[in-house]
């Protein structure tokens, strides 16, 4: 398994990632890529970095570039970012992936926002390189674009099967009556057949819920387990107290969208358990983050770093036509480390993690089990 990251292990990484001048072509091996812009001929590899750097988000995106910088950094790699503001817009998106693949990106990372991967897919796609988006729409997936966002299916996944391998079989599901959670929803009924579970309770609330009274009712009725609500913020704050004083005594679970501090430290959600990346692993990064920059990273700093040092690990590979950054080096089987635990991208452009479950406490989650070390012996 390759580094892709890490500020604890920046040395091991730096070894993995040591050589970032483009290989010579191959003469015996043409590209089967659309004919891309002609790049610059100086050996030197180039990665678009598109992050929204103006706009409502400008703040989110600047921190994830200051962290991508410090994956430069870290790894002493020499391959070349591109950044570029990527705004609020698929036009603007799209404009910034014209503008990277006219100085040359071998790959572009980013944009954050579902809504711009379909136009610098486009993009990409006519000048033969691919995509690791940040996003987590995973309709954009496929093709040329890889996402590296951490998937809640893959958090409920892993929540259910822990909870089913300690006797909690039944299962109600709450969510909020929106898109994502339907997709939640979803993804719960998929990971109870996969481990024998049962789910009958399952409410889709209104996305302005102020009033648990149906909910307390409906669990009060209906003996379960475990209740895993797939829901943040002010919801989360209503549904969750309300499971104490209702006398329902199932475990309370939830999913990944848990892994921040301002959720998981709350008191009402103190001993439910989640599925998240491991946050030790991050410790360090967000340590140097803070004293470098004068306050902690947002959740989300972590993928860009983890794109970034993900392309120096792939920056020495040998390549066919001088791209190290193809579709069989991001789909390797055996996987990348990072920040967030090992990741690796599946045929759909999916990435596939292993995550921890988690503890919520106050005073910080804790660890109930450990995130594997490794994809072996597993298919995606």
């Amino acid at each position: 398994m390759r580094l892709a990251s890490a500020a604890a292990m920046a040395a091991a990484l730096a070894a993995c990632a040591q050589t970032v001048q483009r290989p010579a072509p191959i003469a015996q091996a043409p590209t089967q890529q659309p004919t891309a812009p002609t790049r610059p001929d100086d050996g030197v590899l180039r990665v678009g970095l598109l992050l929204p750097l103006s706009g409502s988000n400008a703040s989110l995106g600047e921190a994830m570039q200051r962290a991508a910088q410090m994956a430069v950094f870290d790894t002493g790699t020499q391959v070349e970012l591109l950044p570029r503001d990527s705004g609020d817009s698929a036009t603007a998106a799209s404009e910034s992936a014209r503008s990277v693949i006219a100085q040359g990106a071998d790959i572009i990372l980013g944009p954050l926002f579902s809504k711009a991967v379909a136009p610098v897919a486009q993009q990409a796609r006519a000048a033969g390189i691919n995509v690791v988006s940040f996003s987590t729409d995973t309709n954009t997936a496929g093709g040329n674009v890889f996402l590296l966002s951490v998937l809640q299916q893959q958090a409920i996944d892993r929540i259910v099967g822990y909870g089913v391998n300690h006797g909690m079989r039944r299962y109600a599901f709450l969510a909020p009556n929106t898109p994502f959670g339907q997709l939640m929803g979803r993804a719960m009924t998929e990971a109870a057949a996969k481990y024998g579970a049962e789910v009958p309770v399952v409410e889709l609330y209104d996305a302005k819920l102020t009033d648990p009274t149906q909910l307390q009712q409906r669990l009060q009725a209906t003996p379960v387990d475990a209740v895993l609500v797939a829901d943040v913020g002010s919801r989360l704050g209503v549904v969750a107290p309300m499971l104490g004083y209702s006398g329902v005594t199932a475990k309370l679970m939830g999913t990944g969208q848990w892994d921040d501090p301002s959720v998981n430290r709350q008191s009402y959600l103190a001993g439910a358990w989640y599925a998240a990346p491991d946050p030790s692993r991050r410790a360090d990064f967000e340590s140097r983050y803070a004293q470098q920059f004068g306050a902690p990273p947002p959740r989300l700093a972590t993928l860009a770093y983890d794109a970034v040092a993900l392309t120096a690990a792939l920056a020495n590979q040998p390549a066919s036509g001088g791209n190290p950054f193809t579709t069989a080096a991001l789909q390797d089987p055996n996987g990348f480390v990072g920040i967030d635990g090992i990741f690796r991208f599946g045929p759909n452009g999916l990435v596939q993690r292993g995550l921890a479950v988690l503890e919520a406490q106050p005073g910080g989650p804790t660890v109930l089990e450990s995130a594997p070390d490794s994809f072996s012996g597993a298919a995606f």
